[in-house]
């Protein structure tokens, strides 16, 4: 029995519809693919465009002619069909949202989970109180106010991921009490942090833990609720919110004024709009340009050519910047490559859902949050199969990515979207191949191994394949599917020999698949044992500090270098450096974290002195039982280019 499965991917962003149809034998096994828009049908280079009046009438074409040649190729004579409608998958909109709502579900389920009996219940209230007491002997309350809002100010830029999301988990789980002063200065200085550090998105979500109608400093937390609103694009209710608010609330730069206005233009209410506009053109002192060529755009009211010019030029007032994003997508206006800088971290969901700005600028917003774990994959393929490209640019496919030489981002959508148009096993290995070597010239090969899992199972074991089998194991691993890793280098081996490809393909499976700190670290001790000789003299210094840290048989240079008698790389100060030191001897993880992530501040793990490393990673390999030791070794690597 032949199936034909047709899915329907609707993409909100140029309002095209993309079909992908997959032909599959008796046994599941894909035997070709193709997709095609309402605008054009690219198949492969073999193929001309093909354009019809009559869009059921064009699908009904393209599936009797690859039918007819499956059935040929195959020799498949009076076979069934089946043919199946896979589901519509979600704009990009709602996967975005259910993404950054997704965390928050989660906590509301456990939140909500009972126990059948007795015993248990009381069991699990005990275990409750006793982590409210652990937590409140937290570290963080013990700091003044007036000294905590300096820590969040040197904890602004952490290179680290695993070091950024520690500390954002360590914050949103503090159990604060508001009946008490101090934790509710503590609450404002950690959702004004998580904004700083543009996780609006958890600021948000703090705030909806707690009642804060009578809270002194309910006007910032508005803002923050309304930002937020505005920056994923939920409009009704950001306005719905403006209307339940009390009158006498006021914030900075006419904020509320400007989303009365803004509101009265989505209710359809220009009239109003352009009376309350005049009101605060009279009211403010400091006219809000920016703002007002948005509003002039949106209501038509001036010629679009001179507001286009102003717009570019104006200043713009960064405290508004997600009332502006949401003007800006429903003028129907691009984001520029400028207006990203503002705020990148904020500003990158606004970017990522606003169809008018350049598809490479979305793209590249969209890669950042990803790697910040703010979308999904789904929600970043989404994205990268919208950008256009024509028949004659697929058929050309290296001219194409010629004249891409400074556009990575529009680069790894071509190549992307070139794999998924390949309809032969063979086509369709070597462009995802050519993805992966392009993605990792770029220091994006994380994404696109990730973007890769879903092509990896159509891989078939032949001899032509094998020769890519460490380059498919990495793929594998990156997306935690060790055994088929193991089984593509095994195959390899077996097939070639055992060579640099193959050993540092295990090394990369040793490093990622290792469950508990052991056995991490014994993989670490042999990884550095195979690999000691062939390093160059910049890392030898780190392999001097892991073999201390840990106590690794290796070899390490101890010779000194009399050319590099001074180290230019800085030291925290001697003080910081002992509250670092006395934490790690009386085993007090918040004080560690604080103090470490604090002298890390503004630099990557190759910019820190070996000492000041030595120091922070014995630290973390006892801090929490060592849970994050495992990925900042990872993280340092990489920093080190000597994994990816």
């Amino acid at each position: 029995m032949v199936k034909i499965y047709i899915s329907h991917f609707f993409n909100i962003i140029y309002e095209k519809q993309i079909h992908y149809i997959f032909f599959c034998n008796s046994n599941n096994n894909l035997v070709h693919s193709t997709l095609y828009d309402r605008n054009s049908f690219t198949i492969s280079n073999y193929f001309r465009k093909i354009y019809s009046k009559s869009k059921m009438k064009l699908i009904f074409i393209i599936i009797l002619l690859f039918f007819s040649n499956l059935i040929s190729a195959n020799e498949l004579e009076n076979s069934e069909v089946e043919v199946i409608n896979l589901h519509e998958s979600k704009s990009l909109d709602q996967m975005v949202l259910e993404n950054l709502n997704n965390e928050n579900n989660v906590n509301e389920v456990v939140e909500n989970t009972t126990t059948d009996e007795v015993g248990e219940e009381v069991t699990t209230s005990e275990v409750e109180v006793e982590q409210i007491e652990i937590i409140k002997d937290n570290f963080i309350f013990k700091i003044q106010i007036k000294d905590l809002n300096n820590y969040f100010d040197n904890l602004q830029n952490i290179s680290s991921k695993s070091l950024q999301k520690e500390i954002i988990e360590v914050l949103e789980n503090l159990q604060l009490d508001l009946e008490i002063e101090q934790d509710r200065e503590i609450l404002f200085l950690i959702v004004n942090y998580f904004k700083s550090i543009g996780q609006i998105n958890k600021s948000f979500e703090l705030i909806e833990k707690y009642e804060l109608n009578n809270d002194k400093n309910f006007n910032f937390y508005t803002s923050v609720r309304l930002n937020y609103l505005l920056s994923t694009f939920q409009l009704n209710e950001a306005c719905s919110f403006r209307e339940e608010l009390n009158s006498n609330i006021v914030l900075d730069y006419f904020f509320l004024e400007k989303l009365d206005i803004f509101c009265s233009i989505l209710n359809d209410n220009i009239s109003e709009a352009k009376l309350l506009n005049s009101i605060l053109v009279e009211s403010e002192n400091n006219a809000d340009n920016y703002y007002q060529q948005l509003f002039s755009l949106i209501t038509n009211s001036e010629d679009q050519l001179i507001v286009d010019y102003e717009i570019k030029n104006s200043d713009i007032n960064k405290e508004l910047i997600f009332l502006y994003s949401a003007m800006t997508r429903i003028a129907e206006l691009p984001f520029s490559h400028e207006f990203y800088e503002l705020d990148k971290k904020n500003l990158s969901i606004p970017i990522i859902l606003n169809q008018a700005s350049p598809i490479d600028l979305r793209i590249k917003a969209a890669n950042e949050s990803f790697l910040d774990n703010l979308i999904t994959v789904d929600s970043l393929a989404a994205l990268y199969m919208s950008a256009d490209f024509n028949s004659d640019q697929f058929n050309n496919s290296k001219n194409t990515i010629d004249s891409f030489t400074n556009n990575k981002e529009l680069s790894m959508a071509f190549l992307f979207q070139l794999v998924n148009i390949q309809i032969f096993p063979n086509d369709r290995l070597n462009a995802l191949v050519q993805f992966w070597d392009f993605a990792k010239q770029k220091n994006l090969e994380e994404i696109a191994y990730k973007l890769s899992n879903n092509m990896l199972a159509s891989i078939e074991a032949t001899a032509e394949n094998i020769i890519f089998g460490p380059k498919i194991a990495s793929a594998y691993i990156f997306n935690n599917n060790f055994e088929k890793a193991l089984s593509w280098i095994e195959l390899y081996e077996n097939a070639k020999e055992v060579d640099a490809k193959s050993i540092y393909t295990r090394v990369l499976l040793d490093l990622y698949s290792t469950n508990t700190l052991d056995s991490f670290i014994n993989s670490l001790n042999l990884t550095l044992e195979n690999y000691i000789d062939d390093q160059n003299n910049e890392n030898e210094e780190l392999f001097f500090v892991l073999k201390d840290i840990m106590n690794l048989d290796i070899k390490a240079n101890t010779n000194i270098n009399l050319d590099k008698i001074f180290d230019e790389r800085l030291m925290p100060s001697i003080l910081l450096y002992n509250e670092i030191k006395n934490s790690i001897v009386n085993n007090n993880d918040d004080k560690f974290l604080i103090y470490s992530i604090i002298s890390l501040n503004n630099k990557n793990w190759d910019d820190i002195h070996p000492e000041h490393l030595k120091l922070i990673l014995k630290g973390y390999l006892s801090y929490n039982d060592g849970v994050l030791f495992r990925n900042l070794i990872l993280e340092i690597f990489k920093n080190y280019k000597f994994i990816i």
